[in-house]
C-alpha cells in the first residue's frame, strides 16, 4: 500500500513566497505519510508518539525535528500534544545560503538522510525562545500587503531561526546509551514530583550514585545539575498553569513546591528572562 504524499500545491500558490507556519492546536494522530517540501517541527506542549520508517519516538514539550521531502513520518499516541509545522518549499530551502552549511549543528540536524530524524531537545527558555521567533515568521508571512517587505522579512527570520536550532544541537551533550539510561530513570522520577522540591541526597540513594557522580554525569548530558534542572522542569510546569489554570501566582507558587510566591517568581525571572505574570499576558494575548 502506497502512503500519501503532501503536495506543493496543497499549501502554496504559485507566485506565494514558500513559508507557510501552522499552529496545531492540538495536532491528531496521522499515519505515515510524505511531502513535497521541507517540514521543521517544533512541541510546544502535550505528548505523542512519532512515527518514522526507522521506529517510534516519544514527543513532548521542547521536541523539534526536521522532515526532508520523500521522508515518510506519522504520530500517534497523541495526549494534547500542541506543535508548530514550519512548511518550506525544496526550491527556497536548497538555495546557497552563505555559511551556513558550514554549522556542525547544521549538518547534523538538517542534512540527514531521508530516513534519520534526528530529534533535539530544548530546554524551557531555549523553547521561549524559539517560538517568539515561529510567532514573527507566522505574523510576517501571513501580510499580504504590497511594498511591506514581508516576504524579505520572513526569510531572515526563518533564517535566524534556523542557524539558532543548528547552534542548539551543535551544543547539545553526547552521552553513552548506559548514561543516557541512568539519567532518564532519574529525570522521570522528577517529572513525578513536579509539585515539591527534591533534594541531592534523594537522588543519590534512588541513582546508587555518589554527589560527584551524580553531578557530573547528569550536567554532562542536561548541561545542569540535578537540583537545577528540577527547578528548570518545576518552572516549566509552572508555565503550563499559568495558561490553561485560573490560578492566582501563589496558587501555582504552592502547586510547583516553591517556598513562597516572591522566590517562585524570582527563579521564573532567572529562568525565563521575564515576570510570570509577563509571560502570562505574552502568550494569552492576541497579536495586533
Amino acid at each position: 500500500m502506497s502512503n500519501k504524499i503532501l503536495l506543493e500545491g496543497m499549501f502554496f500558490t504559485e507566485n506565494s513566497f514558500q513559508v507557510k507556519v501552522m499552529l496545531r492546536d492540538p495536532e491528531i494522530p496521522y499515519s505515515l505519510h510524505g511531502h513535497e517540501f521541507y517540514e521543521l517541527v517544533v512541541v510546544v506542549s502535550g505528548s505523542g508518539t512519532h512515527l518514522t520508517i526507522q521506529g517510534k519516538h516519544q514527543l513532548e514539550e521542547g521536541s523539534v525535528f526536521f522532515v526532508r521531502p520523500g521522508a515518510l513520518h506519522g504520530y500517534e499516541n497523541i495526549d494534547n500534544l500542541m506543535l508548530y509545522n514550519i512548511l518550506i518549499g525544496k526550491n527556497l530551502f536548497s538555495r546557497n545560503i552563505f555559511d551556513l552549511s558550514e554549522i556542525p549543528g547544521f549538518k547534523s540536524f538538517f542534512l540527514q538522510t531521508q530516513e534519520n530524524i534526528p530529534i533535539l531537545k530544548l530546554n524551557t527558555y531555549q523553547l521561549s525562545e524559539v517560538t517568539a521567533l515561529l510567532k514573527e515568521i507566522k505574523k510576517e508571512s501571513e501580510h499580504l500587503d504590497f511594498g511591506r517587505g514581508s516576504d524579505t522579512m520572513t526569510y531572515a527570520k526563518l533564517l535566524q531561526l534556523i542557524v539558532l536550532i543548528a547552534r542548539l544541537d551543535r551544543a547539545k551533550p553526547r552521552a553513552s546509551v548506559q548514561i543516557t539510561q541512568r539519567i532518564s530513570s532519574i529525570m522521570a522520577y522528577m517529572e513525578q514530583n513536579l509539585n515539591r522540591s527534591i533534594s541531592l541526597q534523594e537522588l543519590m540513594e534512588l541513582s546508587n550514585m555518589s554527589a560527584s557522580t551524580l553531578n557530573r554525569q547528569f550536567k554532562t548530558y542536561t548541561g545542569w545539575s540535578p537540583v537545577e534542572y528540577h527547578i528548570h522542569r518545576r518552572i516549566a510546569y509552572s508555565c503550563s498553569l499559568l495558561l490553561s489554570k485560573p490560578m492566582s501566582i501563589e496558587e501555582i507558587s504552592e502547586a510547583t513546591g516553591f517556598s513562597d510566591a516572591n522566590y517562585f517568581s524570582r527563579q521564573f525571572r532567572s529562568l525565563m528572562h521575564m515576570s510570570p505574570k509577563h509571560y502570562k499576558k505574552l502568550w494569552t494575548q492576541p497579536i495586533s
